[in-house]
């Protein structure tokens, strides 16, 4: 008999989940008293017509009311815009904070919660060495009240007590824990993912898919996070070829949100052991390679140059993946894994490499910005495996 682990569960956020369930944001911030709504977001949301949607329901509704657009967000997120943006803040006075956008405006948001709870007016103060670890007890309530629409279905940035920083100038990304930097509610409705392309769709949901396979591979692993990442993996294995083939199809829209929220939290619970996500950061710092795109192609790698990570839960793991594991080693069971998660790559177009070609001076680069990263700090890879990895994932 086997007694399992102590373990706590910490998660804030209220879910509110189905299309049209937007219409419900005003309300949730006048029901936390707020007045002064900052929307924050991206110039592509802007285009795209989302962010007037969001706005025309405050106009009909009336109070609360939006007081201003921030919509300068990059494709990650910077500090040096997070710390425009919380100057844009208090400018405004404003007393609630609106985030409509993808990882990257829900983590700049974060970003801007933090600064504005914390009281600093530059992030650096509170990421010194671009670690930010404010864990229970030292995170104390943020008090800004906090509302976040994805428009994509990967990164699960909208309950997640994780914001990844980028430093620009040390070109590193950087984490930033907190337990109050979840949103108080995130609004998962799939009007606003439909007009996402299939690339976008694919690599985002492969996001998704490696906070569930890193989740149930952690050494902090517990029958909650199990429960949550094995149905996210079923999910994402059922519904993301579907999205990626028919942006409009709504039922795989909203379970590709749902399966992304869940995932987030399993991965949110489960410790610093991020081996894909230490080797994803360090490409994404390095050579600005989108973060979806990143995992979509280390995920089977990683499995396959370092099954020893995975050895020990690889039972939960051949579960998720629909594996029966009668006959099978646990070594059997992680490579049958990864060539499962290798024919979901190929059913949703992803490229298995990435495009760059891989010459000596960006491989010792890359080696070292693993080693370095934070991620890398907490949960070192051996060299070897390291080097490998780099080797493997490039054309």
């Amino acid at each position: 008999m086997t007694i399992p682990k102590y373990f706590s569960w910490d998660y804030r956020s209220k879910v509110e989940v189905g299309a049209g369930c937007r219409t419900f944001i005003p309300q949730r911030f006048g029901e936390m008293g707020c007045r002064r709504i900052g929307l924050i977001t991206d110039e592509g949301l802007v285009r795209a017509g989302i962010v007037n949607q969001v706005k025309e329901i405050f106009d009909v509704q009336g109070q609360p009311g939006i007081v201003g657009i921030y919509d300068r967000i990059e494709p990650d997120a910077v500090m040096r815009v997070i710390n425009d943006c919380a100057r844009w803040c208090r400018e405004n006075a404003v007393d609630g904070l609106l985030a409509v956008g993808g990882g990257s405006v829900l983590d700049s948001v974060k970003g801007v919660k933090a600064m504005l709870g914390m009281k600093v007016t530059d992030i650096k103060e509170i990421m010194p060495g671009n670690i930010g670890p404010y864990l229970a007890p030292m995170g104390k309530p943020l008090n800004i009240p906090h509302i976040a629409v994805p428009t994509t279905a990967g990164t699960g940035s909208e309950s997640s007590p994780i914001a990844v920083i980028y430093n620009e100038e040390q070109k590193v990304k950087g984490d930033l824990l907190h337990p109050y930097l979840p949103a108080d509610y995130a609004f998962l409705d799939p009007d606003f993912t439909v007009g996402l392309p299939p690339k976008m769709t694919a690599d985002t949901g492969f996001d998704a898919l490696s906070h569930a396979v890193e989740a149930i591979s952690s050494p902090g692993d517990n029958c909650m996070i199990d429960a949550l990442s094995i149905q996210a993996i079923k999910l994402i294995r059922k519904y993301l070829p579907l999205a990626v083939e028919d942006g409009k199809n709504l039922e795989a829209r909203t379970r590709m949100l749902v399966a992304s929220n869940m995932a987030i939290m399993a991965f949110g619970m489960s410790g610093l052991f991020y081996p894909i996500h230490n080797i994803a950061h360090a490409v994404g710092g390095q050579l600005r390679i989108p973060h979806g795109e990143a995992n979509a192609v280390l995920i089977p790698i990683l499995m396959e140059r370092y099954p020893k990570h995975y050895l020990p839960n690889a039972p939960v793991l051949a579960d998720a993946f629909g594996i029966d594991p009668e006959g099978k080693s646990p070594e059997d069971l992680v490579n049958v894994c990864a060539r499962s998660v290798r024919e979901l790559q190929k059913r949703c177009g992803v490229t298995p490499v990435f495009a760059q070609e891989l010459d000596a001076q960006t491989a010792e680069l890359m080696f070292w910005a693993v080693k370095m990263d934070p991620s890398g700090l907490f949960y070192p890879l051996p060299d070897s495996v390291i080097k490998e990895c780099i080797h493997c994932s490039f054309s």
